[in-house]
């Protein structure tokens, strides 16, 4: 295989003067080439940043002169769409590489360079006109298929999708990414078993692709095994099956120093390896130490990797490299809020709201803190505003629910609360089976409706007969005044936790069956410590593992 990179990369380069004919290019290449605009390199390490300029200058001075050939000069403006494309400048990628084709229309690298480009961006129609120009030059290259197929799919055109994949799926290092578009291919077709049977040969060939676990489970879905789709959904990943593509390769082997680092240890993170993800990014950070996004990434690694201690203190030194940032703030406040050091985590919150007063992690978590304190008002304003900063988790509305409650709330607001809940959350039912409780036991006038409630409870205990749904039905049969009904109900709960051994829970339920037994509803269908209404202990193993990075070095 030629290495067209590594020959790019032997050209000598120096910048000589000021001025930038990439932007405003010479008459004599007027016609052929496209100008460049400079990109921004702001956020580059250095080294980086400096080969871009240094790129930049070769070709302002070949620009210039008048003994260049438009190889030659092919040759560089390759070299800048690689080093642009390698650091996700897609922008200038593609006016450099498209420069670089026109100026040399063999040039393969160049369109199958900018068709990746493409991709990357979910642009499948623009790389598969670079494909078809590339299939023109090297029709044999090995993953030129693939990536075809690929193309082909993002743009539904599912029967030569289907051919592309077919062809290289007898090529054993390709057999892989091929049975995996081909069974993206089945699913949308509906062939359930067809996605199944090569999904598991994908899993077989490469397990740690675990981005083959929700199309799988999809599948399972289709042909009613739901147990075992299940087991799968709950394995859903990104990292899909790999396979050697030289060229992209060494599109990737342009990205050196702490950059390079970092994005080996994104990658070993997607994989699940966090031993390597830890190695990396003390790599990179051993390049650029005051990276404090870089830090947090690490600090994320070294605590899920078990290494707790020096995970809190890498959080500790991204806080002071990034007084600004927010990220490393709010996982040390989560630290500290799990390890039951609530004025610490009480103080970190609020400093990362200082920052960002919208940060919904912070909002969330402070409120959640709030309600397990009894600080119920407080508790209500900060899921109120965590909503409105955009949560969309239904664990935060509900714990949203209980603080109103908790916080003395008239029984109307809490009614059309529910009712507004229920509509962005129809399933699971979990407002309907609060609004039953309410309106079973509520004595406010105008709320107060045993026939309503009762009317909910026997849906939702006809659609699934399980244990809360039963208390439900006892109470609302309660409310209405069966007191027979509910107490038969209710006991044979009693019976059932006794069998389980569930000894705590059987003692509330033959409370709540005495005073059936007595005529009367329970005083209060809202335990304080209700489980459904109190958050549990904050989980740093969530956050670390799953709260966004916007930038994550």
């Amino acid at each position: 295989m030629r290495r067209w990179l590594a020959a790019i990369l032997l050209l000598g380069l120096g910048a000589q003067g000021m001025a930038d004919p990439l932007t405003d290019v010479p008459s004599a290449w007027a016609d052929r080439v496209a100008p460049i605009p400079p990109q921004r390199l702001a956020e580059l390490e250095a080294a980086t940043a400096a080969r871009i300029r240094e790129t930049r200058g070769r070709l302002s001075e070949m620009l210039d002169r008048t003994d260049i050939s438009a190889a030659e000069l092919a040759a560089v403006y390759g070299r800048l769409g690689a080093l642009y494309g390698a650091h996700r400048m897609y922008a200038g990628a593609e006016l450099a590489l498209r420069n670089a084709l026109a100026l040399d229309p063999q040039g393969f690298q160049w369109a199958y360079y900018a068709a990746h480009i493409a991709l990357e961006q979910g642009e499948p129609e623009q790389a598969l006109g670079y494909l078809t120009q590339a299939a023109l030059i090297d029709p044999a290259y090995p993953t030129l298929p693939l990536r075809r197929g690929e193309a082909l799919l993002g743009l539904s055109r599912l029967l030569e999708a289907r051919a592309a994949h077919e062809q290289v799926v007898a090529v054993p290092d390709l057999r892989a990414a091929a049975l995996y578009g081909l069974a993206q291919i089945d699913l949308l077709e509906r062939d359930w078993a067809g996605a199944t049977e090569k999904l598991r040969e994908v899993l077989l060939l490469q397990p740690g692709a675990d981005a083959v676990h929700y199309p799988l489970g999809q599948a399972l879905i289709g042909l009613g095994r739901r147990d075992q789709a299940r087991a799968h959904l709950d394995q859903r990943g990104v990292v899909k099956p790999a396979y050697a593509d030289p060229l992209v390769d060494e599109l990737r082997s342009l990205q050196i120093g702490a950059r390079f680092h970092f994005e080996e240890g994104l990658a070993a993170v997607k994989r699940r390896d966090y031993a390597a993800a830890t190695a990396s990014f003390a790599a990179g950070l051993a390049e650029e130490p005051a990276n404090a996004r870089a830090r947090t990434s690490y600090a994320r690694a070294l605590w899920i990797s078990g290494r707790r201690d020096e995970a809190e203190a890498a959080l500790e030194r991204a806080v002071a490299d990034g007084p600004e940032e927010t990220l490393q703030r709010f996982l040390l406040a989560v630290a500290q809020d799990a390890a039951d050091d609530p004025a610490s985590a009480i103080a970190g919150y609020r400093q990362v709201l200082a920052i960002d007063p919208e940060h919904e992690g912070a909002l969330s978590y402070l409120a959640n803190l709030s309600l397990r304190r009894g600080d119920y008002a407080d508790a209500a304003a900060l899921f109120e505003r965590s909503i409105a900063a955009g949560a969309i988790d239904m664990q935060v509305f509900v714990h949203y629910w209980g603080a109103l409650l908790r916080a003395g709330t008239g029984d109307a607001v809490l009614r059309d609360k529910l009712l507004a809940f229920d509509r962005r959350f129809p399933e699971p039912p979990v407002f309907r089976y609060l609004l039953a409780r309410l309106l079973a036991h509520s004595t406010e006038a105008g709320v107060a409706d045993a026939a309503r409630s009762l009317e909910i409870a026997r849906q939702l205990h006809d659609a699934q007969p399980s244990p809360p749904h039963t208390e439900l039905l006892a109470l609302t049969l309660a409310a209405n005044g069966d007191f027979a009904a509910a107490q038969a109900l209710q006991e044979g709960l009693v019976k059932m936790a006794l069998m389980a051994g569930a000894l705590g829970p059987a003692v509330g339920l033959e409370q709540t069956a005495a005073s059936f037994r007595a005529g009367r509803l329970p005083k209060s269908p809202w335990p304080l410590r209700d489980p459904m209404l109190m958050p549990p202990p904050a989980d740093p193993e969530l956050a670390m593992q799953n709260y966004p990075a916007g930038q994550p070095y």
